[in-house]
């Protein structure tokens, strides 16, 4: 099933999440949405959050292993989700402006 691929094992099977790290990525996406204007989705769907916050992958190869990680989303998004996975607190984007 299209929802299994994307977590990369079957819907059922139990789970390794790591659920802060899914927090942190949860309100990242919806600064990330707020600030290009789309919906959170746009950014990464919930699936693929859920996909990085199992895997916690620690370099680009292994974030781009995981659907819904695409060489465009790994581009622009890609830095940010690998901090985020090392524990990196990241500045809020509109306090750079």
């Amino acid at each position: 099933a299209p929802g299994e691929v994307k977590l990369m094992r079957c819907e059922d099977c139990p789970s390794e999440l790591d659920e802060a790290l899914y927090e942190r990525l949860h309100r990242w996406r919806a600064e990330q949405a707020a600030l290009l204007g789309q919906p959170d989705y746009c950014v990464f769907t919930d699936k693929t959050l859920l996909a990085i916050a199992e895997a916690v992958p620690d370099d680009e190869a292994a974030l781009a292993r995981i659907s819904g990680v695409r060489s465009r989303k790994l581009q622009q998004f890609g830095a940010d989700v690998l901090a985020l996975c090392a524990g990196e607190e990241l500045p809020r984007k509109e306090e750079n402006i």
